[in-house]
């Protein structure tokens, strides 16, 4: 999960004539801008067909890194993985001769998942010790096209915004990709495999639902809910899988679900995002 990198002076510049336009307007929301100010909007669409016993990639060492380096909870030992970086290195070298083009479906979003995680891991060891991703410059962070998938080699915003979200209807990879952020969805201790993808997206989103880092709901006070702000952010995406933002949350929340059911429809506010670094020293 990664804003977008590069707004642009334009951007900027109109960001500028909207505040001096728009004034003390009551109807102009901040979510609004930061909507239009964050992740590009995408058609999500299903790009590619599966392949069952078709063409696959071996997970296997980036599997033992996440096993060894972090916990139950997702948070991460980076000064144990950064003095033992080894295994994450071969496999992040073995990405770039994957044969990208000739995987199926699952196998290319299990595949696409891990490189990002496993990136994104490597660009925190590359300036540890640091208090938070967004410590690193802005050309240096999402925006560098540094690394290897195939014959491939992307950024990490291109390999979300361009190869992962409008090629696969699968809102559930915004509790998947995992930024290095206390208030990203935990970072998984396993690979993720295409032999059972289905089950860990849904297990991760699950997770990302009973927490209140990412979900405030309380049946007794029906009136408003607190979302992850993941859910402004890529507001887009939700609402194409299931018509709006609250009832993508309510598929993942029975008390929200039953709450809706029943003739209520909690106002949305957003929880604070934590960017502090999803280290075992920062746990919650």
């Amino acid at each position: 999960m990664a804003l977008h990198g590069v707004w642009g002076g334009a951007k900027v510049a109109m960001l500028g004539l909207l505040v001096l336009g728009v004034g003390s307007c009551a109807y102009f929301k901040l979510g609004a801008i930061q909507r239009w100010f964050g992740p590009p909007s995408v058609t999500m669409q299903e790009a590619y067909a599966d392949h069952p016993g078709g063409a696959s990639f071996d997970h296997s060492l980036f599997d033992g890194v996440l096993k060894r380096y972090v916990d139950s909870d997702g948070w991460v030992d980076y000064e144990g993985l950064k003095g033992s970086s080894g295994d994450l290195d071969r496999y992040i070298a073995s990405l770039g001769d994957a044969p990208f083009a000739e995987l199926g479906r699952d196998e290319k979003l299990a595949l696409l998942i891990n490189a990002y995680n496993a990136f994104t891991l490597r660009l925190i060891l590359d300036y540890y010790p640091l208090a938070s991703i967004k410590d690193i410059t802005a050309e240096e962070r999402w925006d560098d096209a540094r690394w290897r998938v195939g014959p491939h080699t992307w950024s990490l915003n291109q390999i979300e915004h361009e190869q992962v979200r409008p090629k696969f209807r699968e809102p559930r990879v915004h509790f998947a990709l995992v930024c290095a952020a206390v208030g990203c969805p935990p970072l998984r201790n396993e690979a993720y495999a295409a032999s059972h993808l289905e089950q860990q997206l849904e297990d991760q989103a699950a997770y990302a639902h009973s927490h209140d880092r990412w979900l405030r709901f309380d049946p007794q006070s029906p009136d408003k809910v607190y979302l992850t702000s993941l859910y402004n952010w890529y507001g887009g995406d939700f609402e194409q899988a299931a018509g709006s933002v609250l009832d993508y949350a309510a598929s993942h929340s029975p008390p929200l679900r039953e709450a809706i059911d029943t003739g209520r429809k909690p106002g949305i506010r957003w929880l604070d995002y934590d960017w502090s670094l999803n280290s075992r020293g920062n746990r919650r």
